[in-house]
């Protein structure tokens, strides 16, 4: 049933990898942007109420 082969399916993703990765290296704003939003929707979220030293 299936028209594509493993082999030209991973061939596919690894090109569309490669595109992504060329793109983002060449674009140092975009990286700005990622590492922005990561900040934001992470753990590393700064919140005023919450600064509080942590004891581990």
């Amino acid at each position: 049933m299936y028209s594509q082969t493993l082999f030209a399916q991973l061939c596919r993703m690894t090109a569309l990898l490669v595109l992504s990765l060329i793109v983002l290296h060449q674009s140092p704003q975009l990286i700005s942007l990622f590492a922005h939003y990561a900040m934001d929707s992470g753990c590393h979220q700064q919140h005023a109420e919450h600064a509080q030293p942590h004891h581990h």
